[in-house]
């Protein structure tokens, strides 16, 4: 199990050649937030940011991110489905969670993603409605759906009872 932020900031290189690539920029999910589509990779200065596909990860590191080669780095046009998410700027760190039914569950300050398949496992919040049941820190197993935003994302109502503490443990009611 990877955590977002961590994976951010880490060396990207590529096993065919031995080359060092760039840095992990940003870490891009699909429009439902539940897997990682790729990377968004930073060469450097005065190089435009290009991305890596999931399935040209061969391995994420403790200290880097393995790629098969230099070839599987791309400019954003040439994924389109990270280039659509990207274009619509949805973001998952830094927004507010909210059920449909308008509860506030709490800002997502991070979030945790099998390195293997790529699943998104689930969402570290602080705030909202039960951060003093929670000491101001809960978790949010994947739920069924999400609807990520801008400054905003959605989830069912039904996913309030499967918020737990940092421990892994259910709220109390639950």
């Amino acid at each position: 199990m990877q955590k977002a932020s961590e994976v951010i900031g880490r060396t990207v290189v590529a096993r065919e050649g031995g080359k060092t690539i760039g840095k992990v920029k940003e870490i891009v999910l699909n429009q439902s937030g539940t897997r990682v589509l790729g990377f968004v990779i930073d060469e450097g200065l005065f190089k435009s940011d290009k991305v890596v596909a999931w399935g040209a990860v061969l391995a994420i590191g403790p200290d880097s991110v393995v790629i098969s080669s230099p070839a599987s780095v791309v400019k954003v046009n040439e994924a389109p489905d990270i280039k659509s998410v990207l274009d619509k700027r949805l973001n998952v760190r830094g927004t507010r969670l909210q059920t449909t039914t308008g509860k506030d569950l709490g800002k997502i300050d991070d979030y945790q993603f099998d390195e293997t398949s790529g699943n998104v496992i689930g969402f570290e919040l602080s705030g909202g409605v039960f951060a003093d049941v929670f000491k101001g820190k809960s978790f949010l197993p994947t739920p069924s759906t999400l609807e990520l935003g801008q400054e905003l994302s959605f989830v069912g109502p039904e996913a309030e009872a499967t918020l737990q503490d940092s421990s892994g443990n259910l709220r109390e009611g639950s």
